[in-house]
């Protein structure tokens, strides 16, 4: 039963839901983030072709993604930095699921931009054991959210089937042999089918590429990534 409206009013008087980057107050819980800070997670500049990673000149592909597998391409709503790593930790970490559906708001564009026929939205999987552990997978409510305003299926069509350590403080080749083979198929992939797959982070693209990997042994002919923000500089994450 909801708290009598006097109640209410004192509670958010007293404890009024705060921007998950900067604490300032905001006038209701969602979406969580207070309108300078949400104005702070502008799109990408121009970069790579392929794998959006900022870059002069918008190469066709760069030293980031030339090692990919043939029919992967990615890109990202925004930088990995500011009110955007403060958005992705509150959802990750903290079980802000409704922060699912702002991040969702900026991914499903330039996903639906670069490719507009899909067949179905895959989301990358967590192991089993920190499904457990976390309780949600924060891939799964992107994934889920992008497809209800695109109006595409989503299709849990990976397993982790081994447990992988976490990427954070990892270089690009210890990154790589942390997840390469860790992917395996869950269920039936259409051949010749078009598999979006998406993330919260990418940072080298190493998880990625051996998701998409799998897919397209399985059949897929191309696997579009979008994420939500992409780290550019600074410490792996």
């Amino acid at each position: 039963m909801s708290a009598p409206r006097p109640l209410s009013f004192l509670a958010h008087v007293l404890l009024p839901p705060l921007c998950v980057h900067c604490a300032e107050p905001l006038p209701r819980s969602r979406p969580g983030i207070c309108r300078w800070c949400r104005a702070t997670l502008r799109p990408l500049p121009p970069g790579c072709r392929r794998c959006s990673l900022p870059r002069p000149g918008s190469p066709p592909e760069c030293d980031r993604c030339r090692a990919w597998p043939t029919g992967l391409e990615a890109v990202a709503a925004t930088r990995y930095a500011g009110a955007a790593e403060s958005v992705v930790h509150a959802l990750k970490y903290r079980g802000w699921s409704h922060l699912a559906e702002l991040c969702a708001a900026s991914m499903a564009e330039p996903l639906a931009e670069r490719t507009p026929s899909l067949d179905a939205i895959v989301p990358v999987p967590l192991h089993r054991a920190r499904l457990r552990e976390r309780g949600f997978n924060q891939s799964a409510l992107l994934a889920r959210a992008i497809g209800d305003r695109l109006g595409i299926p989503v299709v849990e069509a990976l397993c982790r089937s081994r447990p992988t350590h976490s990427q954070v403080g990892l270089g690009r080749a210890a990154r790589k042999r942390n997840v390469d083979g860790a992917f395996t198929i869950a269920a039936r992939v259409r051949p010749g089918s078009v598999l979006a797959l998406v993330d919260d982070v990418a940072t080298s693209g190493a998880t990625l590429s051996a998701a998409a990997t799998a897919l397209i042994a399985a059949g897929a002919s191309r696997v579009p990534a979008v994420t939500f923000a992409l780290a550019l500089e600074g410490p792996p994450r």
